[in-house]
């Protein structure tokens, strides 16, 4: 409240010089990936266009010259920390307006956002927007950044929004059986896209009645033979080194955890197409790859684990109790063992 106020007051009598000052004290003390915050950042959209542009441009300066503006004791951060929020708060205020402000600084950035496993430190699909309201779209692996992001760390409603008007393929690429997958799906057509993104729930542990009957309408679209024949072929690459390497991820095979939803999806589709001997150990198999990497590879896989023995107890049929069974003897992951004990104890 009292930095609103001292927004508000700066603005009224004409201070724009001492607001782009105070903006820029907040964005440093409020916190990592906080800012000026989200209200003052609709507050000062909303001012009228000739104060956003001086004050972006104000920023925009200070960006070229980060050394003469700032001391320690003042902004509590250092030099490169203000250079990121003068480019984000920069580019926030003056969307619409100067789509080319600091944009080879914007660009930049995304091309090292691309290359990250999450964004952390500012809030960079800002600049994003920026680039999506100038009619430039970053590529998909910008948008794979913000996804992993949005799933891993923040529920920031503003990431969340853009990810709504951010189209992109319905995998991250960047893992050998993703990238597979997506070209595929490219000869495939539509309904292959559909299958795609499919996803299992993040939170639901089995495939509802909803999602199973839109899953056979897909399965049904796209012929499930050839559905059980690609997924089987892409079930064999999971788990290999990454096809582009992540900076902060878990490593050369970490797995993509927005694209984890999808595999769990792609193992409970498995399980809707009659039980097959080969099916069966693609699962398992499935299942002790995802497992292998543990504790190293971090805790998405155990999610695809628990999915392909989900499928496995679907199934139903003698293959799947043998491979079932062959699990329970060599996994030692305490909550996936559990789940083959309750997939073997039941009917």
């Amino acid at each position: 409240m009292e930095q609103a106020a001292q927004y508000r007051e700066l603005a009224g009598r004409g201070d724009l010089a001492g607001l782009a000052r105070a903006v820029m004290l907040a964005a440093c003390h409020n916190g990592s990936m906080t800012g000026p915050g989200v209200e003052a950042m609709h507050w000062l959209r909303g001012l009228p266009a000739a104060d956003r542009l001086e004050l972006a441009r104000t920023w925009a300066s200070w960006h070229s010259r980060v050394e003469q503006v700032w001391s320690v004791e003042e902004f509590v951060r250092g030099t490169s920390y203000l250079r990121g929020e003068l480019l984000v708060v920069a580019t926030g205020v003056a969307r619409d307006l100067d789509p080319e402000l600091l944009l080879i600084e914007r660009q930049a950035r995304l091309s090292e956002v691309a290359g990250e496993y999450v964004v952390s430190g500012h809030r960079d699909w800002e600049l994003a927007e920026a680039e999506i309201a100038a009619e430039r779209i970053p590529g998909p692996p910008v948008l794979a950044a913000f996804r992993r992001t949005l799933l891993d760390y923040h529920s920031e409603p503003g990431l969340r929004a853009l990810l709504t008007r951010f189209a992109g393929p319905p995998l991250n690429p960047g893992e050998a059986w993703a990238d597979q997958a997506l070209a595929d799906a490219a000869v495939g057509g539509e309904v292959w896209h559909a299958l795609l993104a499919h996803a299992a729930p993040a939170t639901a542990g089995a495939p509802s009645v909803k999602w199973v009957r839109t899953g056979r309408e897909l399965l049904d679209a796209a012929e499930p033979e050839i559905v059980r024949l690609r997924v089987q072929q892409w079930f064999e690459l999971v788990g290999r080194e990454r096809t582009v390497p992540l900076r902060g991820s878990h490593g050369r095979r970490s797995y993509d955890p927005f694209n984890v939803h999808a595999l769990r999806g792609l193992a409970w589709l498995l399980s809707l197409l009659p039980a097959r001997d080969d099916t069966c150990d693609a699962l398992a198999r499935l299942v002790e790859t995802a497992l292998r990497g543990l504790p190293d590879s971090g805790l998405h896989p155990v999610r695809v684990a628990e999915a392909g023995v989900v499928a496995l107890a679907r199934a139903g049929n003698r293959a799947a109790r043998t491979e079932l069974e062959s699990l329970r003897r060599r996994v030692t992951h305490k909550t996936v063992l559990r789940r083959i004990n309750r997939a073997l104890a039941g009917p």
